[in-house]
């Protein structure tokens, strides 16, 4: 029995090298927080960055969207990722607070261009190849070649920060995501470009977006997802490096420490996404196995306000981030089999968009919280958010 199944890396091998072998250089993932500290940012002010961000998905999602649906998936990706690597060189030049708003805008202008489009191409090119199959391979595998990869991020990230500094994160991740952009050229695309007036071409595209739009909030099963991935992002906010990171490092952690963490964060994730599969059918389907996940995740962030131990709190930070390593696979494969393939990037994109409209608010909340009460407290709070979610998983029709 072959790890891969029979064409499968002929079709996606882009796709698994970048997620494994390029994403080993995103080491910003690991260090962000701890740089914007570094350099005098108040958390309130880190959550205005992640918020200028969200701010960009928001006004630009949805046209993004639709521009991959109309003129193709493989071009929105790659410009995407491109102009994303630039971005993030760039802020290694800003120390100024309303400069970096600025940057970090930009940044989230580049990341809609792949949010709902990445995605998309795969799926959609897995379809035409008559190999739905894949489909749970791809997602599963990715998740995997993900952790797998990030467990190698954070030991690199820990030893060229010893060495160089905070600093050298930004032009290492940036060139990191330039060379992706470079490696999805060679990725395949079933992708008829349409050829039309630009006015006619602007009046698809609203049009597209609008029916993708109003397809998803007349779907039930849709929009309790899309009101579920709404509370995702306010218990992602709540439980993120905003929080996380300066809580540990009140309890003594050392800045390049936070590198093996991560590393350390993703060894389940590198064999999670292959037992979830397995799992869902135990519990009786996509439904209960997600509303467990939760449900775990909701009491560990509960354990949280009762940590006064770093041993105890790494722990517990490990078994949490683990959590969405359970979490998104499925939640991914539940999610793309409600919705029809030409609205599969515009309907993603509006995914993000409601996601990124509820960042807007919640980061810069949750770092003020952070900033008032401590951080400690504020990751407490967010076991509570996770009740409602639970309650609209429970709902859905499996």
């Amino acid at each position: 029995m072959t790890f891969f199944k029979q064409g499968e890396l002929k079709i996606l091998w882009p796709f698994y090298f970048d997620a494994l072998i390029i994403n080993i250089l995103y080491i910003y993932t690991a260090f962000m927080v701890l740089y914007l500290r570094d350099i005098g940012l108040s958390l309130t002010q880190i959550g205005f960055l992640i918020s200028s961000l969200a701010l960009a998905g928001v006004l630009f999602e949805i046209p993004t969207g639709a521009i991959a649906d109309i003129y193709g998936r493989k071009f929105s990706t790659i410009l995407g990722i491109l102009t994303g690597g630039l971005a993030i060189i760039s802020v290694l030049f800003f120390k100024n607070f309303y400069y970096l708003l600025i940057v970090f805008f930009l940044w989230g202008v580049s990341q809609t261009l792949v949010s709902g489009a990445a995605n998309a191409w795969v799926v959609d090119l897995i379809k035409y190849k008559k190999r739905k199959e894949l489909i749970h391979e791809y997602f599963t595998k990715k998740h995997s070649f993900f952790s797998f990869s990030f467990l190698l991020t954070g030991v690199i990230g820990a030893l060229l920060v010893k060495k160089f500094g905070l600093s050298i994160i930004w032009p290492i991740s940036g060139g990191s995501m330039i060379l992706t952009s470079i490696v999805y050229l060679f990725g395949e695309e079933h992708f008829v470009r349409k050829k039309q007036h630009i006015k006619k071409q602007v009046k698809e595209l609203f049009s597209h977006s609008k029916e993708s739009i109003k397809y998803s909030v007349n779907h039930r099963g849709l929009l309790l997802i899309l009101s579920a991935s709404a509370i995702l992002m306010f218990v992602v906010s709540f439980s993120s490096d905003i929080t996380w990171y300066p809580f540990l490092q009140n309890l003594g952690l050392k800045e390049h420490w936070f590198g093996y963490l991560f590393s350390a964060s993703c060894v389940l994730g590198i064999f999670v996404p292959y037992s979830s599969k397995f799992l869902s059918k135990k519990l009786g389907g996509h439904k209960k196995y997600l509303m467990a996940v939760l449900f775990t995740m909701g009491f560990l962030l509960f354990l949280v306000g009762f940590i006064s131990s770093i041993i105890f709190a790494i722990i517990i930070f490990i078994l949490f981030m683990s959590m969405y390593d359970f979490f998104h696979p499925i939640n991914q494969v539940m999610f793309n089999k409600f919705i029809p393939g030409k609205m599969r990037a515009t309907i993603g994109s509006f995914r993000e968009m409601i996601m990124a409209l509820v960042a807007i608010v919640s980061f810069p909340l949750v770092g003020f919280i952070a900033d008032k009460i401590g951080p400690q407290n504020t990751i407490f709070l967010g076991a509570f958010i996770l009740i409602p979610m639970i309650i609209l998983y429970s709902k859905i029709k499996d």
